[in-house]
């Protein structure tokens, strides 16, 4: 069934959605996490450099200062020095370099360590990182108490190669897991939402078969009245019991036709191309006296000549149960609307059913298209429905491949449909 399918595709991309949440947060933060602790090692290593006068003495290692955990070079090894690619420029307040040390480090020459210290300068911030060919390196400038300042440079890419390798495995990981969940929850997803399938059969088998119980004793009911009518002549108590059973039999078709709605599928349909302007005139001439019975009014604009190619038996029944909505819930002395035009791109039709409903604004109009809704939440006997037309009209809608919407504004409410 359309509406089984509907449920499941919709509770796979909830479960996915709530998955991707979670593993795009958890991954982000770890991987947050290991970005800001290679930032914090290359801070401490080029803090430590610098109140060292731009060197590392042997056998010692940088404090970390970190409130993310020790480092990978916190232990006391002697190869913490030499491990260390870095060089250091002592530069004066007018820019002279007075002191240069590159013993430290092979990829720069004496004048590239110059110009890329100088650029550092240039850029205006006391730390940062930039690229050199494939190498990335970090650099900080401190200021000396003489008024020197010292730019060291450090090599490290190594720590963002660590770091961005692990960013591109975790998604990589990430995603494979996302896809492997995906994959077994569309196994599985039958067994989640079986119970609620089961139910809603139940709930169409007892609607079709009570239905088909309650039309004997309804039809029963009816032919007595007729008869006591036929004996005794028409009175107020038959004419009443009449229109009552013709009321609740109208409300047994309607209950059976929705229950079998979502069964309905493109191969039952009747595809054939029909004249949508004459059914709108046919559906709005058949409510004529009792919009005038009402002392309302009925305005249409239909286009002469729209033909489509659709189900003539489905098309008349969508019309027919917007225009007696809006019939049943137009204001007093209200007016109904009804227009039909084409679509934007010449083909198609473009239906439109308005009436005037002051009170409508506020209201939260989707809800209109869920079954035995009503917005008159009191059951005023003098709007009969049950809730059951909007509903069937948009699966109607949806089985004909069309697309419907609601809106409101300057004291009328509007449905439209766009049939292809």
């Amino acid at each position: 069934m359309d509406m089984v399918k509907k449920l499941r595709w919709k509770f796979i991309l909830v479960a996915t959605a709530a998955v991707v949440i979670i593993v795009v947060g958890a991954l982000g933060m770890i991987n947050a996490i290991a970005y800001m602790r290679m930032h914090s090692q290359i801070e401490s290593v080029l803090s430590y450099i610098s109140k060292n006068g731009g060197s590392v003495p042997p056998k010692q290692t940088p404090q970390d200062s970190s409130w993310l955990g020790d480092t990978d070079w916190a232990d006391d090894t002697p190869e913490f020095a030499y491990q260390t690619r870095f060089f250091s420029v002592l530069v004066n307040s007018d820019g002279y370099v007075k002191e240069i040390n590159i013993k430290n480090i092979a990829a720069f020459t004496e004048n590239e360590a110059i110009q890329y210290a100088r650029t550092t300068v240039q850029e205006g911030k006391i730390q940062g990182f930039f690229k050199k060919e494939r190498a990335s390196y970090a650099y900080m400038i401190t200021k000396e108490p003489s008024g020197n300042f010292l730019i060291v440079i450090m090599d490290c890419t190594r720590d963002v190669g660590a770091v961005q390798s692990f960013l591109r495995y975790s998604a990589l990981f990430g995603f494979i897991c996302i896809l492997l969940y995906v994959f077994i929850l569309a196994v599985l997803c039958n067994l989640a939402i079986k119970p609620f399938v089961r139910n809603m059969e139940n709930q169409k088998r007892f609607i079709t078969n009570a239905g088909h119980e309650l039309k004997t004793p309804i039809a029963i009911i009816s032919a007595n009245a007729e008869a006591i009518e036929l004996i005794n002549g028409k009175n107020q108590w038959t004419e009443s019991i009449l229109k009552q059973v013709k009321r609740v039999s109208n409300l047994i078709n309607d209950l059976i036709m929705l229950s079998k709605m979502g069964e309905r599928s493109q191969i039952e349909l009747s595809i054939r191309e029909i004249d949508v302007s004459e059914m709108v005139v046919a559906v709005t001439e058949s409510f004529r006296q009792m919009i005038t019975d009402q002392k309302k009014n009925i305005v249409c604009h239909i286009t002469p000549q729209i033909h489509v190619r659709s189900d003539a038996k489905w098309i008349y029944e969508l019309i027919n149960i917007l225009v007696d909505n809006a019939v049943k819930y137009c204001d007093d002395g209200g007016t109904i609307n009804v227009s039909l035009i084409k679509g934007k791109k010449k083909s198609g039709a473009l239906i439109s059913v308005s009436n005037t409903y002051v009170e409508g604004a506020g209201i939260d109009y989707s809800r209109f298209f869920e079954r035995f809704y009503r917005g008159d939440e009191s059951h005023n006997s003098k709007k009969n429905g049950y809730g059951i037309g909007l509903s069937m009209a948009s699966e109607l809608t949806q089985l004909l491949k069309g697309k419907m919407n609601v809106s409101y504004a300057n004291g009328n409410i509007t449905f439209t449909i766009k049939i292809s």
